[in-house]
């Protein structure tokens, strides 16, 4: 409705002789405001010479004119001068012929000053948007048409097929909640990008060669506490948490002894070779990490189409870089091969060392042609923390350089820190807060809730709404700021059935559905109430909305705009805003009024709990049914 509205608007001022202008229009924050609002006439008033007040009125002149030529030729009244000259000299047949639809739904404009244009829309509209959610079900709110995103650095760009790469974990170390938070953007940000009609390749490039595994592998053959023949066979958690001791006790070792540090190199060396004597407990360790990383995707909502690893990327790198050296794009130095950022207003950084082994930067150069050669993405989002961003900007030019043909196709979607109380983590010292950790104390502390309200579910259920809502607070306390802003977690804030969170939103969800299921438990004795169950909309005024009704239903209507608008910008917090307007409103509505034997509220629940329902989808949070 929002876009129809700025085609309107935009037609009304270009035949007000004004073409160059943009319109926005926005959802206004207060009903008292209409449901929509645009600044457009205080933006012009310079280029006009007129003031606000008087082009807002201009505009709300002519958009009443076009109304009452469509309620004239309704009533089949003749419009022949109405279509031909409504205001001044200017024909408007055009836009009535446009924008008849979006016209039908608007019940008057105001003006407030100073020089707003505020647009309220019909209650028949409204109920109209109602259907339309009942309708469309699991589909309300997503788009086929491929809307344009924007973009940071790369302005507004339309990729029809979007490959995203997060998570990227490394083998033989710890998943913290960086990860958690990591992949919650991620998984979030490929759902509101399917809506809003993009193609999406999940793509998750893992880290299972180089220093930090030889750390690990140096403490199980060289300390006696670090035995892998100790775990083997154990539960796949008591195997990871191995690896994180073996991992802490080589880091340390490789700090402070200088002989051991040249034993480290050496095993990393025989990773990469191959060597039999080494080998086996690679591939055996690091088979322990990757199923301990499936069982944290099941369990968080999120599966991937390609799972990408340095291992494999390593060779075709090297030669890549070895080859840009003869094109001029890298050069030598001091027996290593660099990259020359200064040029380019970047930094310079080391792509193959002095020993001859590929960076991180030069195993990079072999996984863009590999993605690009594998699944053709118009682009592809790196979602990572911002301390990567200098380094993405390297590696982005470099790639460009070689690669020409898919140039300015990568893009670096930044999330922020996460921080407890004792700062940032740093799996270096063992002092590891685990993604993992995090959802089992929300989980605990779920079961305290429940166990506190003396409830009557059943085993299965409080496990189901423990775990879901474990999932749904951690989730939901990392979308809804911004994506590149830092959290300070609280758990107890997290967890919390009332206010701005996750199990809130799970909660209203389920009230939703209580009150539906009392609904159609209905007496076969009384057929004449299950033919009342729909409501139609258009229906007499006695049954028109009352003020909470409508405040509800406006903003479900919204729903559908924030989608996109939450898309385009790449922003899971407006949805999560958003949602909890809609938690709130209904829970409002719900304390005030009966809703069983209504209609037109049971219309209302049914689509406030799917718009719950597909916002949560949106957002990686699966949904219980009673809680």
């Amino acid at each position: 409705m929002k876009l129809q509205l700025q085609y309107l608007l935009q037609h009304i001022l270009q035949d007000m002789g004004v073409s160059d202008v943009v319109v926005d229009v926005s959802i206004s924050e207060d009903a008292v405001h209409g449901e929509y609002t645009s600044n457009v006439a205080m933006k012009l008033a310079k280029s006009l010479k007129k003031s606000p007040m008087d082009i807002a009125l201009q505009v709300q002149k002519t958009i009443n004119s076009l109304l009452l030529t469509i309620s004239h030729k309704k009533q089949g009244l003749n419009t022949a001068k109405e279509d031909q000259k409504i205001s001044g000299e200017v024909s408007y047949n055009k836009v009535l012929q446009d924008s008849s639809g979006i016209l039908l739904t608007i019940d008057r404009v105001e003006v407030v000053a100073p020089g707003f244009i505020n647009i309220f829309v019909t209650e028949a509209s409204l109920g109209s948007q109602i259907t339309r959610v009942l309708k469309d079900g699991k589909r309300f709110g997503t788009s086929h048409i491929c809307m344009p995103l924007q973009l940071e650095e790369m302005g507004e760009v339309t990729p029809a097929h979007i490959m995203v790469e997060f998570a990227h974990p490394n083998t033989h170390k710890a998943f913290h909640i960086g990860h958690l938070r990591n992949i919650t953007t991620g998984e979030s940000l490929i759902r509101l990008l399917e809506a809003t009609g993009h193609k999406v390749t999940r793509a998750n490039y893992q880290g299972d060669v180089g220093m930090h595994i030889a750390k690990c592998l140096w403490a199980m053959l060289h300390d006696a506490q670090c035995s892998p023949e100790a775990v083997r066979g154990n539960d796949i958690h008591v195997r990871v948490e191995f690896l994180g001791k073996a991992y802490a006790i080589g880091s340390a070792k490789y700090e402070k002894d200088d002989e051991v540090k040249k034993e480290i190199g050496k095993i990393n060396t025989q990773i990469y070779a191959k060597d039999s004597a080494i080998y086996p407990l690679y591939q055996e360790t690091r088979a322990w990490s990757l199923e301990y990383f499936a069982g944290i995707y099941a369990r968080v909502n999120t599966h991937y189409d390609r799972l990408y690893f340095e291992s494999e990327t390593y060779t075709a790198g090297k030669q890549i870089v070895l080859e840009g050296v003869k094109k001029g794009i890298f050069e030598e130095s001091d027996g290593a091969v660099i990259f020359s950022g200064e040029k380019y207003g970047l930094h310079t950084r080391v792509f193959i060392t002095k020993e001859g082994n590929a960076t991180y930067e030069g195993k990079d150069m072999g996984l863009a042609p590999m993605q690009h050669s594998e699944y053709h993405p118009d682009l592809i989002m790196h979602v990572l923390g911002p301390e990567q961003y200098s380094y993405t900007r390297v590696i982005f030019k470099a790639l460009d350089l070689l690669f020409p043909d898919t140039a300015n196709r990568q893009f670096h979607k930044r999330y922020g820190w996460v921080k407890l109380k004792h700062g940032k983590m740093s799996s270096r010292s063992g002092n590891v807060v685990l993604g993992e950790w995090l959802l089992d104390e929300a989980k605990r502390s779920i079961y305290e809730i429940l166990d506190k309200s003396k409830s009557d579910y059943t085993k299965i259920e409080r496990e189901e709404i423990a775990e879901k809502g474990a999932v749904a607070a951690v989730k939901y306390a990392f979308l809804r700021v911004g994506t590149d802003q830092e959290i300070s977690f609280d758990i107890k804030e997290s967890v919390s059935f009332d206010g701005d969170s996750g199990p809130y939103l799970l909660y209203t969800y389920a009230r939703c559905k209580s009150v539906l299921r009392k609904v159609f438990v209905i007496p076969a004795s009384m057929p004449e109430f299950k033919e009342k169950q729909k409501w139609i909309p258009g229906q007499a005024r006695d049954d028109s909305m009352n003020s909470k009704e409508r405040l509800l239903a406006r903003f479900i209507s919204y729903f559908p705009e924030i989608v996109e608008e939450a898309g385009r910008t790449l922003s899971p917090n407006i949805l999560c805003t958003y949602l909890f307007k809609v938690a709130a409103l209904f829970n409002t509505f719900y304390q005030a009024h009966t809703i069983v034997g209504e209609p037109q509220r049971i219309a209302l629940t049914e689509a406030a709990a799917q718009t719950l329902h597909n916002g949560l989808y949106l957002l990686g949070i699966e949904t219980v049914e009673r809680m």
